[in-house]
């Protein structure tokens, strides 16, 4: 099979070579390695290796023809001059913005960190400031520089903000739901890595795993920098009150547990108490004075709110808000 190969692509190559004038021996030689091909007494090729010309030995003349190439020129207008050619020699370049998008994608590790990390000290602090609209800025640079880029279009940004209007709905509407936040959490992630995949019109829509190999590393290193980071913050950043609702930490107050059995409660169906904590649904409640244990049932009740106590499962005491 590799011999009738071999004489295939010879006749080829022959053929096309004479077509176009050159020599049909030295295109064989190309194909054929015992090929020997001489040109008067002058052997171009031993016949023991297949034939490899450079730019320079390509342009040697022989018996007044050049081998295979006309001249070698050291530029394209030297290159349209020999050739004859009079059309408009047209040089594509990067542009401007096209620069500064491949710098926004090369650097977008540290974009996405910008963007998460600030989010991530806008909720610890009170108001709205910097870090919010440092985090806007940073998100703004990613999905925009990924768009001159041409690696996505507007859609990703827009999934992005849908992902945490969902996410923003399922902290402050419809606590505990957990249907909202999931969808938003899935839709931000998405549009994150979507954004980055390097994807030509006729790839699949659904990228592949060679196709996700540099957005997942662009995405960890920026997930791992903004943990390491906040993790140094978490002990100078004040908690504000937006915060507290979402996680339940330092806020709940010192004191043990009761963990009596249930005859020995100083506690009794119907009796009204104050929540010391967020009960998301799990917390501590107030009654008379003594701080118990308690689960809310229907959902979050904030600190301070009143609160009844609806039954008594063992030694887990079930409240509502009175």
């Amino acid at each position: 099979m590799k011999d009738k190969e071999i004489s295939m692509l010879s006749a080829v190559a022959r053929s096309a070579a004479q077509k176009n004038g050159h020599n049909p021996e030295l295109a064989e030689a190309f194909i054929r390695k015992e090929k020997e091909v001489k040109i008067g007494e002058t052997v171009v090729d031993a016949g023991d290796s297949l034939l490899t010309l450079s730019a320079e030995e390509a342009a040697r003349g022989y018996d007044g023809r050049p081998l295979l190439a006309v001249q070698v020129t050291p530029s394209l207008e030297d290159l349209a001059r020999h050739a004859g050619l009079t059309g408009t020699i047209t040089r594509i370049q990067p542009s401007g913005f096209e620069r500064v998008a491949f710098w926004i994608t090369t650097l977008a590790p540290l974009f996405l960190l910008g963007g998460i990390l600030g989010g991530y000290i806008e909720f610890k602090t009170p108001g709205f400031g910097v870090p919010g609209i440092l985090s806007i800025i940073c998100f703004g640079i990613f999905f925009t520089g990924h768009f001159l880029a041409g690696l996505s279009g507007w859609e990703t940004a827009f999934f992005f903000g849908l992902g945490i209007a969902l996410l923003l709905a399922e902290l402050l509407l419809f606590p505990g739901m957990i249907l909202p936040g999931t969808a938003g959490a899935v839709l931000v992630v998405g549009s994150l890595i979507y954004a980055m995949v390097d994807r030509y019109p006729s790839q699949p829509v659904v990228p592949d795993s060679a196709m996700l190999v540099r957005p997942l590393a662009n995405l960890v290193i920026a997930i791992g920098l903004t943990v390491v980071a906040g993790l140094v913050l978490a002990r100078y950043l004040p908690r504000t009150a937006f915060y507290n609702r979402i996680v339940l930490g330092a806020a709940i107050p010192s004191g043990p547990a009761v963990t009596a059995p249930i005859s020995l409660l100083q506690i009794a169906l119907g009796e009204t108490g104050t929540a010391r904590t967020v009960l998301r649904p799990s917390g501590k409640a107030d009654f008379g004075g003594r701080l118990y244990d308690v689960v809310s049932e229907g959902g979050m009740i904030d600190a301070g709110e009143p609160v009844r106590v609806r039954h008594i499962e063992g030694l887990k005491v079930v409240v509502e808000q009175a």
